[in-house]
């Protein structure tokens, strides 16, 4: 008898190997170089939006693909591990909200805006007015998902990229991070949203988180693969000890990453998961410039130039470490919390997660 775990399975299992197998034939060097010199991948981003992959989490009837939240994470950490030059988390996690708003998501690529102190933001009246800075894809996406305060609670809307003044800046990833001033713009949809900014902003880190983990695993691929083919005094390089500790200090970096993911995906899926996603993206926040740092030691000069793909990961990772909160930033909410429920709750709040399996 098949039952709802294990259709579960089948649907995460087709999700990750439609996305893996797309990744690999189309998310090439070339697009990926291409759109950091300016050239949108319009048939990649065509091929995934016809795969269903940017609303995996977003249920049938409002058009997406009828998954979880955990299929979507699966989906995010192919994607990390292709370095895909696209929005999926943005627009992933936008349109997962505005469907539980009770919004129909746009077709089209969406970044996202989460009002905070570092961007003040007001929704009311259809309309959007405020600014916000390092918005990831702002200036290839057709449309901004805002999250602010609005007239009675918090509130989000659906804002066309052509109603926003845009300053257009590029990360250190590639990819753009822009600057944005809303002046009162309107939307094209509006609606008030049962989840405060900070859920908002918890989600959206976990979907980094999922990335970071999937970057950090292709990094210990290309590493490792590397180590075996360079040859050195007579000898491949891998079997040198200096490189052996290395690498296994690396793959333990990786599989930390791996597991606090993981872990918070099935958390966020199953309830809350505020704790563990707190956690996982300390973790990868943290793991990720060892990791960057020991590949390109391991690799020497070769991991440094950019005819050699390593790049697109490690600078990934070190520009994600910020995205949505920096380690510093969740590893001070996640003391202040402890601290705040007492002494008698850090342990059960420290074994309360099953290990990701």
């Amino acid at each position: 008898m098949t039952t709802e775990k294990d259709m579960e399975s089948d649907t995460r299992q087709m999700f990750v190997e439609t996305a893996a197998r797309l990744f690999a034939a189309e998310a090439t060097r070339e697009v990926i170089n291409g759109f950091e010199k300016g050239t949108w991948p319009a048939a990649l981003w065509r091929q995934v939006e016809e795969a269903g992959l940017p609303w995996a989490a977003v249920p049938e009837e409002a058009g997406g693909a009828g998954g979880t939240i955990g299929d979507l994470m699966a989906v995010l950490r192919e994607a990390g591990r292709h370095a895909v030059p696209l929005p999926l988390a943005e627009t992933g996690i936008g349109a997962m909200i505005a469907a539980q708003a009770g919004l129909t998501p746009p077709p089209g690529p969406l970044a996202l805006v989460i009002g905070d102190a570092g961007a003040p933001l007001r929704i009311g009246g259809g309309k959007v007015t405020g600014a916000a800075s390092r918005v990831a894809f702002a200036s290839v996406a057709d449309n901004i998902v805002a999250v602010a305060p609005g007239e009675a609670g918090t509130a989000i809307a659906v804002v066309p990229r052509a109603a926003v003044k845009i300053e257009a800046k590029q990360g250190q990833s590639g990819e753009p991070y822009d600057d944005l001033r809303f002046d009162g713009a309107t939307a094209s949809a509006t609606a008030p949203l049962s989840i405060s900014p900070d859920r908002v902003l918890e989600l959206a880190a976990l979907a980094r988180t999922n990335q970071m983990s999937g970057a950090a695993d292709r990094v210990l691929a290309i590493t490792t693969q590397y180590s075996k083919e360079r040859v050195q005094f007579g000898r491949s390089i891998s079997t040198f000890q200096a490189i052996q500790h290395l690498l296994a200090e690396l793959a333990t970096y990786v599989a930390a990453v791996a597991a606090a993911a993981r872990t918070a995906a099935r958390d966020a899926e199953e309830g809350d998961g505020s704790f563990a996603i707190m956690a996982a993206k300390t973790q990868a926040g943290e793991a990720a410039h060892k990791i960057c740092a020991m590949a390109h030691q391991s690799m020497g000069a070769m991991g440094f130039t950019y005819e050699h793909i390593l790049h697109h990961y490690t600078r990934r990772l070190w520009i994600w470490r910020r995205d949505y909160g920096s380690e510093s930033y969740w590893g001070a909410k996640l003391g202040r919390a402890l601290a705040e429920a007492g002494p008698d709750a850090l342990w059960p709040s420290l074994t309360a997660s099953r290990l990701a399996t």
